[in-house]
């Protein structure tokens, strides 16, 4: 009890101030994690993309060939 008793009160300047600060330190946490989602986002999309492309080659070998062409001339 004799902790909260010292407390001097704050002026309003100053509330404001630590009431800044919290918000700022916040948002730059909350910059880090966006950006650290995306990074693995991307990540994980080109592990899978690295990882599927045997078996992507594969079914594309599976075509029959006119098939093929036909796609090939859409392309």
């Amino acid at each position: 009890m004799e902790h909260e008793e010292n407390k001097t009160p704050l002026n309003p300047e100053e509330e404001t101030l630590i009431i800044v600060r919290k918000l700022w330190r916040a948002e730059k946490w909350r910059r880090f994690w966006t950006i650290f989602r995306y990074i693995a986002y991307i990540g994980i999309i080109f592990g899978a993309f690295y990882f599927l492309t045997p078996y992507i080659e594969r079914l594309r070998d599976t075509i029959p060939p006119e098939l093929q062409n036909i796609l090939e001339k859409l392309q």
